[in-house]
């Protein structure tokens, strides 16, 4: 039994790196992201807590089709500024209405959402409009990801974060609860995880008895 115990501990400690590492294998989008950044901004290390994100200007109900001035505003008062290279970085997922940024060789859509593109990347705040629904029952899901970086070239040293607020109409009455700020693992996530310990405990099994 003593001589497999190292053999135990050094499968454990392998399939723990395995299971820890980012499920999600991406690179950095210095010309802007697309559906893959709503799992986050992997490829720059986890959730950064310091990382402040803001949408600037929503009201707390909206009226039919009017037109609101937005602003995205990423900081984190531990990630200086590189003037000579990227500040930030965003991803904008609007559920319904119309966004319109005021600098358009700034933004671009990618898949479903708005992002920034490499001449956007030189700021850490950006000005839009939002054109709310016709329908002033309705409720709009506004989610914003986030990424301050230190312009370093690397992922490293870099700071992002997530935010998502329900906009209603003045005429949708329903209560609801903002999302909270703290975000868990999705379900993928959480499935991977799972399977990953269940093999880790069946191999850790299985070597003790041989």
């Amino acid at each position: 039994m003593a001589t497999r115990l190292p053999r135990v501990i050094a499968i454990i400690f392998l399939f723990a790196v395995l299971i820890l590492l980012p499920v999600h294998n991406v690179d950095g989008f210095p010309n802007g992201v697309g559906d893959i950044g709503e799992q986050g901004c992997l490829c720059h290390g986890a959730e950064n807590d310091l990382t402040s994100v803001e949408i600037v200007g929503l009201p707390d109900k909206f009226e039919s089709n009017t037109t609101y001035f937005l602003q995205l505003i990423v900081d984190n008062p531990e990630i200086d500024v590189n003037t000579s290279s990227a500040h930030g970085g965003f991803r904008l997922v609007v559920s319904s209405g119309i966004i319109s940024f005021n600098e358009t060789n700034k933004s671009q859509i990618i898949g479903d959402g708005w992002t920034h593109t490499e001449l956007g990347n030189q700021q850490r705040s950006w000005n839009l409009t939002w054109q709310s629904p016709a329908d002033n029952t309705s409720l709009t899901a506004l989610t914003l990801y986030g990424n301050a970086v230190n312009g370093n070239g690397e992922f490293t040293g870099d700071g992002w974060n997530k935010i998502k607020i329900y906009v209603s109409g003045v005429e949708n009455y329903n209560t609801f609860e903002q999302p909270n700020a703290n975000h868990e693992l999705d379900v993928f996530d959480k499935v991977m995880l799972g399977l990953g310990l269940l093999v880790l405990l069946y191999i850790s099994v299985k070597v003790v008895k041989d």
